[in-house]
C-alpha cells in the first residue's frame, strides 16, 4: 500500500495519503475534498558529516535509501 503526497486544490495543503488500490479515489484528510493533485516525490539521498549533502560514489545493489528503481537511482 503506497503512501503518496498530494496537494489539495481546495485547502491548498500538502498531504500524504495511503492509497490501497489504483481504483481508489483519495480524499484530503484535512478538508475531505477529492480534488487532489499528486506531487512528484523526491528520493532521499544519504548524507555524511555536517557539510552539504552529496551523493555517494557507489550505491548498494538495491539502490539508495529509497530502495532504488526511482529517478534518483534507476535500476539496470
Amino acid at each position: 500500500m503506497p503512501l503518496y503526497e498530494y496537494q489539495c486544490k481546495d485547502c491548498d495543503r500538502d498531504v500524504e495519503v495511503l492509497v490501497r488500490s489504483e481504483a481508489e479515489k483519495p480524499e484530503c484528510p484535512e478538508c475531505g475534498s477529492g480534488r487532489l493533485v499528486k506531487l512528484l516525490s523526491v528520493c532521499a539521498s544519504p548524507t555524511t558529516g555536517s557539510g552539504p549533502a552529496s551523493l555517494p560514489t557507489s550505491l548498494p545493489s538495491g539502490g539508495g535509501g529509497c530502495g532504488g528503481g526511482c529517478a534518483c537511482h534507476p535500476r539496470g
